[in-house]
C-alpha cells in the first residue's frame, strides 16, 4: 500500500481539516468505509476512557467506554441505511500491548453499536508487509477518498494525507478487502484473547 501511496499525489491535512473533510465526504459515501489499524500503541488525548486508562484507572476506563452513545449508534445506522458501514481491520501482535488491551475493550462497545470489526494477527501479514511495506493507518471512504492518518512519534494523531485519484482509491481498496475477509470476527478474538484481561498496573 505504501508503494501505491508514494506514487500518488496527496494533500496534507491538519487534524481538524481531516476530521471535517472526512465527515463531509461520508455524507455522500458511495460504498463501504474500510479502516486499517496497524500501530500497537496510540495516544488518544481527548478520549475520557483512554485518559482514565492512561492514568491507571482501569475500572473507570471501562465504565466510560460502556456508556451508550446514541450519536455513534445513529452514525452507524446512517451508514448501513445507505449500504455502507464502517469496517475496521485491527492488526494485532501477541502478547497484546497494554494499549491494545484497552482499545479492544473499547472496541467491544463500538461493535455493539454497529461497527464491523475484524482482527488479524500480524504474523499472518508478514509476507504481505515484506512485499508492500508496513500496513499504513488508512480510512478508505467508498470510491471517493483514501486518508492516510499521520501520527507523531508518541502515537498522537496529527492529521492525514488525502488521496482522491480514482485509481489510487480503487487499488488501495482492492488490497485491503482480502485482508478484511481473512481476518477473524471481533467477538471470537475478544472472547479468546481479551475478555477478563487487565493491563499491567
Amino acid at each position: 500500500m505504501r508503494d501505491l501511496l508514494r506514487a500518488a499525489a496527496g494533500v496534507r491535512l491538519t487534524l481538524p481539516e481531516y476530521e471535517t473533510d472526512f465527515y463531509v465526504t461520508v455524507e455522500t459515501v458511495d460504498g463501504p468505509i474500510l479502516k486499517t489499524e496497524r500501530i500497537q500503541t496510540f495516544r488518544e488525548p481527548g478520549s475520557p476512557s483512554w485518559e482514565a486508562f492512561d492514568a491507571g484507572r482501569w475500572d473507570e476506563a471501562l465504565r466510560i467506554a460502556a456508556k451508550p452513545s446514541a450519536e455513534l449508534a445513529r452514525f452507524f445506522a446512517q451508514l448501513h441505511a445507505v449500504g455502507s458501514g464502517l469496517h475496521r481491520l485491527r492488526i494485532v501482535e501477541l502478547p497484546l500491548s497494554p494499549y491494545l488491551i484497552w482499545e479492544l475493550n473499547f472496541l467491544r462497545f463500538r461493535a455493539e453499536a454497529g461497527e464491523d470489526i475484524r482482527v488479524l494477527n500480524a504474523v499472518a501479514i508478514a509476507d504481505w508487509e515484506q512485499a508492500h511495506g508496513a500496513m499504513p493507518e488508512l480510512m478508505v471512504v467508498g470510491s471517493q477518498a483514501v486518508y492516510e492518518v499521520c501520527y507523531d512519534e508518541g502515537g498522537t494523531p496529527v492529521g492525514a494525507e488525502r488521496y482522491t485519484e480514482p485509481k489510487t482509491v480503487d487499488d488501495i481498496r482492492v488490497q485491503v478487502k482480502p485482508l478484511l475477509d481473512q481476518a477473524e470476527p471481533f467477538a471470537a478474538f475478544y472472547q479468546r484473547e481479551v475478555e477478563g484481561v487487565r493491563p499491567p498496573a
